[in-house]
């Protein structure tokens, strides 16, 4: 990992893992009953998931993921 993970990317993970998972299990549970709040719980899951995109995108553009940058020969002498 190139830099340490900020709390806010930290806070958008775990928020948007749980909300993702609470909802579409509700969606899934009350899509069994039948009934029309399958759809709402379903609707519920799609901001949670744009969070997730998000987040992902900005620790992508701030270098926090992807593969490593090479270690010069002046870096390594620490």
């Amino acid at each position: 990992m190139n830099t340490p993970v900020t709390p806010y990317v930290l806070a958008g993970r775990i928020l948007s893992i749980i909300g993702m998972g609470f909802f579409a299990a509700s969606a899934i549970l009350l899509a069994i009953i039948p009934s029309w709040w399958a759809l709402v719980a379903a609707a519920a899951f799609f901001p949670f998931l744009g969070l997730i995109v998000l987040v992902e995108r900005y620790q992508a553009a701030h270098g926090m993921i992807g593969p490593e940058l090479p270690v010069t020969e002046d870096e390594g002498d620490e």
